[in-house]
């Protein structure tokens, strides 16, 4: 079994739906059509006791949702009985970005640094805001800086040193959240 600290959420599922024992899914990933190329997740019920391996019989597209249909669940009334929860899969099993690119939890955690070498804190929250994300960075004191991810602003990632080198704009520290 797989180990369960390991594990990312890539969907919800929301409801057992049709006769083929389908599920709604709500993808908790922004590319929904990654769920085309797994093949077995990991499911765990809202009461979060147990975890169950399922392999992935069929995918499509549904409004915003998607579809899925597990091996061993020929109908609704096996569907319905699996109950609601999320679906996982490991963390060694997402696909890969391409450079430059980050999942938001490689993000999260990062000890950040100026370009001068002082350190600003850690990146404790991610914020989306359509435009651009946002990290929220805190130091040890608590205090608390927002920087935009922008190619501009972020110099560097090194995720096996788990830093992020940034080039603030002139005024960015001085209007930080305190």
């Amino acid at each position: 079994m797989v180990d369960s600290t390991e594990l990312i959420a890539v969907g919800e599922i929301i409801k057992a739906q049709g006769v083929r024992g389908e599920f709604k899914v709500l993808p908790l990933t922004d590319d929904r059509k990654r769920f085309g190329q797994i093949q077995r997740v990991y499911f765990k019920e809202r009461d979060g006791l147990s975890l169950r391996e399922l392999k992935i019989a069929g995918y499509r597209p549904f409004q915003s949702h998607v579809l899925l249909r597990f091996e061993g669940i020929p109908d609704l009334t096996a569907a319905e009985a699996l109950g609601r929860g999320f679906i996982y899969i490991p963390r060694s099993e997402r696909p890969k970005l391409p450079a430059g690119r980050y999942y938001l939890d490689e993000i999260q955690g990062l000890k950040v640094y100026t370009v001068a070498g002082e350190s600003l804190g850690t990146v404790r929250e991610i914020i989306e805001t359509g435009s651009n994300d946002v990290y929220w960075v805190e130091d040890k004191g608590g205090a608390q800086v927002l920087i935009p991810a922008l190619k501009s602003v972020i110099r560097e990632i090194n995720l096996a040193e788990g830093k992020m080198v940034v080039e603030l704009p002139p005024g960015l520290l001085e209007d930080g959240i305190e």
